[in-house]
């Protein structure tokens, strides 16, 4: 179902409200120009590939990758965020339903971005089977943790990140659901380098 908790107070007032890190979360073209090159890069991405931006919040990554040319589609559990959708794709983005699993169509890739540590320990598996049932190709973004911490302080500030978990954990629960891991890194360039001085503190995934 669609999920409340990231509402108003998450996206554009996070750090006032206690929420979240965000505030006046915002189209900000050069970060996310730099951003998709990154991926596009590094987890070889074609023209013509379809793309999937599975948690797109408002659609900005969607709106870079279909600026470049690239056939690209999100979706979000946020009502508020689908809502409020950047005008220009809107039509490409839609409200993810948790209990439909709504994702109907076959892409070349999905990605998920910051997203996988807002799921439940139990909800994880249907998640990366259903991802597993809908592409070929996955990329992965998450923040890494240890004895119950994450290594980045800041990412403790969103009251609703769920799994803090070190990079073994996330690839060994990648291969329990059948994909074979092709990248794994913690550092990439064009993506969080403002966390880059915590040098295990994120994970980068392709997965096939």
């Amino acid at each position: 179902m669609p999920n409340e908790k990231y509402d108003y107070d998450y996206y554009e007032r996070g750090q006032a409200s206690g929420k979240s890190c965000y505030s006046n979360y915002r189209w900000m073209p050069k970060e996310t120009f730099d951003m998709c090159e990154s991926i596009i890069e590094h987890a070889e991405i074609a023209h013509g590939d379809k793309i999937l931006d599975f948690g797109c919040a408002k659609g900005f990554i969607v709106k870079a990758f279909h600026q470049m040319g690239y056939a690209s589609q999100g979706c979000d559990l946020s009502k508020y965020a689908i809502s409020n959708a950047d005008p220009e794709i809107k039509d490409l983005v839609y409200l993810y339903d948790s209990e439909k699993q709504n994702i109907d169509k076959d892409y070349n890739i999905i990605i998920s971005k910051d997203v996988l540590e807002h799921v439940s320990y139990e909800e994880l598996p249907k998640i990366l089977n259903l991802f597993r049932a809908n592409c070929d190709k996955l990329f992965i973004v998450v923040p890494l943790g240890t004895a119950g911490k994450y290594i980045v302080p800041e990412y403790e500030l969103d009251i609703t990140h769920v799994i803090r978990e070190n990079k073994a954990w996330w690839e060994n629960q990648f291969l329990q659901a059948g994909f074979k891991i092709y990248k794994s890194a913690y550092l990439m360039a064009g993506i969080k380098d403002n966390w880059a001085h915590y040098s295990q503190g994120n994970g980068f995934f392709v997965l096939r």
